[in-house]
């Protein structure tokens, strides 16, 4: 049921919600840069990694650039450095040996295991001072944000593919002319 929206302290409300997700969105994407860092990675590998654990059936490079909206380019650059690192193996799919799946080999990631347990567990103290109420409204919340995040992401790679395609339809292939080299210009003193 929609709350009356004219409120002042409602309004107060959002804009401190609002300011704390910016500041929990930048200290989150900072905290994934460091714990990538001491694994000799960068946060979007990590995070690819991460999407990529959460099907252990594997994905194909495609998948991970729709759920990422990274380019296809930069997603086979990044399934390169993780393989070349032993920590994913491209596989052909079984049933249809055109795809190729990828697959986190999990005992790779058994280095980060304790960092990881760490700050997973100071999440969870977080959490108990709360009521199974409360925590029910903050995972309704946070699916909530979830849905809304992964839908505005497809929006923007969606717009982003759409106007390739029409700068690839518009842009007319550069002509010999103009891919010729000018002759080097005479230096005047």
């Amino acid at each position: 049921m929609p709350h009356a929206r004219s409120s002042a302290t409602r309004q107060d409300l959002l804009r401190r919600l609002w300011d704390l997700g910016r500041q929990q969105s930048t200290q989150t994407v900072f905290l994934h840069q460091a714990l990538a860092q001491q694994a000799g990675l960068n946060a979007t590998d990590t995070k690819c990694v991460d999407l990529i654990v959460m099907h252990p059936e594997g994905v194909t490079p495609g998948w991970i650039a729709d759920r990422s909206g990274l380019t296809t380019g930069a997603v086979t650059h990044i399934i390169d450095r993780l393989e070349r690192r032993g920590i994913v193996e491209r596989q052909r799919d079984t049933e249809d040996r055109r795809k190729v799946l990828v697959r986190v080999r999990l005992e790779s990631l058994a280095p980060l295991a304790p960092e990881y347990e760490r700050i997973g567990h100071a999440f969870t103290r977080v959490l108990d001072d709360y009521t199974d109420d409360e925590i029910r409204l903050i995972t309704r919340y946070s699916e909530d944000v979830a849905r809304v995040s992964t839908a505005e992401l497809a929006r923007i790679v969606a717009e982003r593919r759409a106007r390739g395609r029409e700068q690839a339809v518009v842009t007319p292939p550069p002509s010999k002319r103009s891919t010729r080299r000018s002759p080097p210009r005479k230096r005047t003193r």
